[in-house]
Protein backbone atom coordinates (compact mmCIF):
# COMPACT_ATOMS: atom_id res chain seq x y z
CA UNK A 1 0.00 0.00 0.00
CA UNK A 2 2.96 2.54 1.08
CA UNK A 3 4.68 1.61 -2.50
CA UNK A 4 1.22 2.44 -4.01
CA UNK A 5 0.75 5.61 -2.47
CA UNK A 6 4.31 6.26 -3.64
CA UNK A 7 3.10 7.23 -6.79
CA UNK A 8 1.68 10.47 -6.27
CA UNK A 9 3.51 11.19 -3.23
CA UNK A 10 7.42 12.41 -2.70
CA UNK A 11 8.43 10.83 0.63
CA UNK A 12 7.51 7.64 2.54
CA UNK A 13 6.35 9.62 5.45
CA UNK A 14 3.46 11.04 3.70
CA UNK A 15 2.67 7.84 1.83
CA UNK A 16 2.30 6.20 5.13
CA UNK A 17 0.08 8.80 6.50
CA UNK A 18 -2.44 8.00 2.81
CA UNK A 19 -2.27 4.37 3.66
CA UNK A 20 -3.42 5.45 7.35
CA UNK A 21 -6.15 7.57 6.27
CA UNK A 22 -6.99 5.40 3.69
CA UNK A 23 -7.53 2.66 6.30
CA UNK A 24 -9.52 4.63 8.67
CA UNK A 25 -11.78 5.55 6.05
CA UNK A 26 -12.03 2.01 5.08
CA UNK A 27 -13.08 1.15 8.34
CA UNK A 28 -15.22 3.67 9.15
CA UNK A 29 -17.20 2.66 5.98
CA UNK A 30 -17.47 -1.02 6.66
CA UNK A 31 -16.93 -1.23 10.92
CA UNK A 32 -15.54 -4.99 12.29
CA UNK A 33 -15.48 -6.05 8.89
CA UNK A 34 -12.55 -6.72 6.48
CA UNK A 35 -12.60 -4.84 3.77
CA UNK A 36 -11.91 -5.68 -0.02
CA UNK A 37 -8.52 -4.85 -0.97
CA UNK A 38 -9.84 -3.49 -3.97
CA UNK A 39 -12.09 -1.08 -1.94
CA UNK A 40 -8.23 -0.60 0.02
CA UNK A 41 -6.35 0.74 -2.86
CA UNK A 42 -9.18 3.02 -3.79
CA UNK A 43 -9.12 4.10 -0.65
CA UNK A 44 -5.44 4.68 -0.17
CA UNK A 45 -5.11 6.11 -3.64
CA UNK A 46 -8.20 8.55 -2.74
CA UNK A 47 -5.79 9.60 0.57
CA UNK A 48 -2.93 10.26 -1.47
CA UNK A 49 -4.55 12.12 -4.26
CA UNK A 50 -6.05 14.27 -1.21
CA UNK A 51 -3.05 14.54 0.18
CA UNK A 52 -1.57 15.80 -3.01
CA UNK A 53 -3.79 18.42 -3.68
CA UNK A 54 -3.59 19.49 -0.36
CA UNK A 55 0.40 20.11 -0.23
CA UNK A 56 -0.37 21.65 -3.77
CA UNK A 57 -2.48 24.36 -3.07
CA UNK A 58 -0.49 25.21 0.90
CA UNK A 59 2.77 25.02 -1.73
CA UNK A 60 1.02 27.47 -4.00
CA UNK A 61 -0.28 30.14 -1.21
CA UNK A 62 3.35 30.25 0.17
CA UNK A 63 4.84 30.39 -2.87
CA UNK A 64 7.56 28.27 -2.67
CA UNK A 65 10.36 28.60 -5.32
CA UNK A 66 11.87 24.92 -4.71
CA UNK A 67 10.65 21.81 -3.12
CA UNK A 68 12.65 19.08 -2.28
CA UNK A 69 13.35 16.49 -4.87
CA UNK A 70 11.96 13.34 -4.69
CA UNK A 71 12.45 9.96 -3.46
CA UNK A 72 11.97 6.90 -5.43
CA UNK A 73 8.40 5.87 -4.53
CA UNK A 74 9.04 2.30 -3.22
CA UNK A 75 11.04 0.96 -0.70
CA UNK A 76 14.70 0.72 -2.30
CA UNK A 77 15.18 -2.32 0.10
CA UNK A 78 12.46 -4.51 -1.89
CA UNK A 79 14.48 -4.29 -5.24
CA UNK A 80 17.82 -5.18 -5.69
CA UNK A 81 20.52 -2.30 -5.23
CA UNK A 82 22.54 -0.50 -6.92
CA UNK A 83 22.37 0.04 -10.95
CA UNK A 84 19.93 -2.57 -11.34
CA UNK A 85 17.24 -0.62 -9.03
CA UNK A 86 18.00 2.75 -10.25
CA UNK A 87 17.56 1.32 -14.07
CA UNK A 88 14.30 -0.03 -12.76
CA UNK A 89 13.24 3.02 -11.01
CA UNK A 90 14.04 4.84 -14.44
CA UNK A 91 11.86 3.26 -16.83
CA UNK A 92 9.21 3.05 -14.68
CA UNK A 93 9.29 6.91 -14.77
CA UNK A 94 9.29 7.48 -18.40
CA UNK A 95 6.40 4.81 -18.70
CA UNK A 96 2.74 7.09 -18.62
CA UNK A 97 1.14 6.98 -15.65
CA UNK A 98 -1.61 4.70 -16.86
CA UNK A 99 0.65 2.04 -17.49
CA UNK A 100 2.90 2.30 -14.45
CA UNK A 101 -0.10 2.48 -12.16
CA UNK A 102 -1.47 -0.53 -13.78
CA UNK A 103 1.80 -2.72 -13.67
CA UNK A 104 2.33 -1.06 -9.53
CA UNK A 105 -0.87 -2.50 -8.62
CA UNK A 106 -0.96 -5.58 -10.42
CA UNK A 107 3.11 -7.00 -9.19
CA UNK A 108 3.61 -5.03 -6.44
CA UNK A 109 -0.01 -4.65 -5.10
CA UNK A 110 -0.73 -8.30 -5.68
CA UNK A 111 -4.19 -7.65 -7.25
CA UNK A 112 -5.88 -9.41 -9.94
CA UNK A 113 -6.78 -7.83 -13.51
CA UNK A 114 -10.84 -7.48 -12.00
CA UNK A 115 -9.41 -5.89 -8.98
CA UNK A 116 -7.25 -3.71 -10.77
CA UNK A 117 -10.08 -2.86 -13.10
CA UNK A 118 -11.94 -2.19 -9.94
CA UNK A 119 -8.86 0.34 -8.52
CA UNK A 120 -8.68 1.99 -11.50
CA UNK A 121 -12.53 2.07 -12.78
CA UNK A 122 -11.41 0.48 -15.91
CA UNK A 123 -12.49 -2.08 -17.73
CA UNK A 124 -9.94 -5.63 -17.01
CA UNK A 125 -9.37 -5.78 -20.93
CA UNK A 126 -8.17 -1.88 -20.57
CA UNK A 127 -5.67 -3.12 -17.46
CA UNK A 128 -4.66 -5.86 -19.07
CA UNK A 129 -3.33 -3.97 -22.29
CA UNK A 130 -2.04 -1.62 -20.22
CA UNK A 131 0.09 -3.99 -18.09
CA UNK A 132 1.16 -6.20 -21.28
CA UNK A 133 2.12 -2.69 -22.62
CA UNK A 134 4.01 -1.56 -19.58
CA UNK A 135 6.24 -4.83 -19.51
CA UNK A 136 6.96 -4.90 -23.86
CA UNK A 137 7.84 -0.87 -22.55
CA UNK A 138 10.22 -1.45 -19.85
CA UNK A 139 12.10 -4.44 -21.66
CA UNK A 140 12.57 -2.03 -24.37
CA UNK A 141 13.87 0.63 -21.57
CA UNK A 142 16.12 -2.01 -19.71
CA UNK A 143 19.13 -3.17 -20.09
CA UNK A 144 19.49 -7.20 -21.00
CA UNK A 145 20.45 -8.00 -17.27
CA UNK A 146 17.30 -6.73 -15.30
CA UNK A 147 15.01 -8.91 -18.12
CA UNK A 148 15.00 -11.42 -14.90
CA UNK A 149 12.93 -9.09 -12.69
CA UNK A 150 10.70 -7.96 -15.86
Amino acid sequence: LVLYARQWLPDRASAEDAVQEGLVRCWKRQPGRAPDPALVYVAVRTAALDLLKSRRRRLAREERVARPEAEPWWQEDELARGERAAAIQKALERLPIEQREALVLRIWGGLSIAETARVLAANPNTVAGRCRQALVSLAALLPEECHEGV
